[in-house]
């Protein structure tokens, strides 16, 4: 009898200590839901800023008028929204892939009207993520030190 007793004594133990888990991992859950969403914000907001400085940085070294400039700014904006959208869809590869090209071709199409065939290809090259801050700013160095010896 006293066995019986003390098994389900224990059993009860175990079973109310489980309950108790439970419900602990249930109250824990709640505030790491809360942070991901906090961090996924952040990053979202992060994500924002560097494609903002990217397309700044861009289309500060293109030769084109201001107005040029602000239309290639909307279209890369635009462009790189879409494509996150096309990622987000969830397709196969070469669905993917045939997506991106289709977009490439028509979201540029005004923009390919309005500038010169190199200052497109510059920006075909930035949008494939070809293009680079570093190897520009070191070009831009060395025109200022080539002017700054002929002073």
């Amino acid at each position: 009898m006293k066995k019986i007793f003390l098994s389900l004594l224990v059993f009860s133990m175990f079973v109310s200590f489980s309950d108790a888990q439970v419900r602990n991992r249930r109250q824990r859950q709640a505030p790491k839901v809360v942070n991901e969403e906090k961090e996924k914000e952040k990053y979202e907001a992060k994500i924002e800023e560097r494609k903002k400085k990217y397309i700044n940085d861009f289309i500060e070294t293109l030769k084109v008028d201001e107005f040029q400039q602000e239309i290639i700014y909307q279209k890369m904006y635009t462009y790189f929204d879409e494509l996150t959208k096309v990622n987000k869809l969830g397709l196969k590869k070469y669905e993917r892939e045939k997506e991106i090209e289709r977009l490439d071709i028509a979201h540029f199409k005004d923009v390919k009207i309005m500038v010169s065939e190199d200052v497109m290809a510059k920006i075909m090259d930035a949008i494939k993520g070809k293009w680079d801050q570093k190897e520009e700013n070191k070009k831009k160095k060395k025109r200022k030190k080539k002017n700054k010896d002929k002073n």
